[in-house]
């Protein structure tokens, strides 16, 4: 059984997610988790005595949920329609990329949070190469960071303009980096440059 004081702190933690998807990191203060949780502020201060400390705790969960979510899409797809369907759904979940943009605006001040933030790219890269090794598509470095880099700026982009049919336009750009023969113009590009890929070993010669 979970003690009170775990129970408080992953209260504290929630109502501090729930926060930064609804409000951004201007909702993220103690009066307010305070408020949403029924909690002192002096008894929120007490399970988290800094700024810092709330900031980074609810960073970390929030970046253990994206890398635990981009693996349970990631392993249900099996072809490049699928792919760019699944992907496409994913930029659309605002309060998602709610939460990332603020946290990346407290990175900039909480290092703790910028290496997390390092972390969960890692993790994600792993998880892009392992898809487009699944499709069949080459996975190098170039490659995966093209495909993160596209996911976030559509991330980014819909949640900045909620135009309607977003996700269909996500979608058709996805398609076209997936489907052939584009995508092997495009996938190829570092091995075009003589860069090794993330998957590949560098020549002992």
């Amino acid at each position: 059984m979970k003690k009170p004081a775990e129970d408080r702190r992953n209260q504290i933690v929630e109502a501090g997610l729930a926060l930064l998807a609804e409000e951004g990191l201007p909702g993220l203060t103690q009066p307010k988790i305070a408020a949403r949780t029924g909690l002192r502020q002096s008894h929120l201060t007490y399970y988290y005595p800094t700024r810092t400390s709330l900031v980074t705790t609810v960073a970390r969960a929030a970046f253990d949920a994206q890398a635990e979510a981009a693996r349970a899409v990631i392993a249900r797809i099996s072809s490049v329609g699928e792919a760019a369907a699944a992907i496409a759904a994913v930029t659309g979940r605002h309060e998602r990329t709610r939460v990332l943009v603020a946290l990346n605006q407290a990175s900039e001040r909480e290092p703790e949070v910028r290496q997390l933030f390092n972390d969960l790219t890692k993790i994600l890269h792993s998880e892009f190469a392992g898809l487009l090794m699944k499709l069949g598509l080459p996975a190098t470095d170039t490659d995966v960071e093209m495909l993160h880099a596209l996911f976030i700026g559509l991330s980014v982009f819909d949640l900045a303009t909620c135009r309607p049919g977003q996700q269909e336009r996500s979608r058709a750009i996805l398609d076209l980096l997936f489907s052939r023969p584009t995508s092997q113009a495009l996938f190829k590009t570092a091995a075009s440059q003589g860069r090794p890929g993330r998957h590949q070993t560098q020549s002992e010669f």
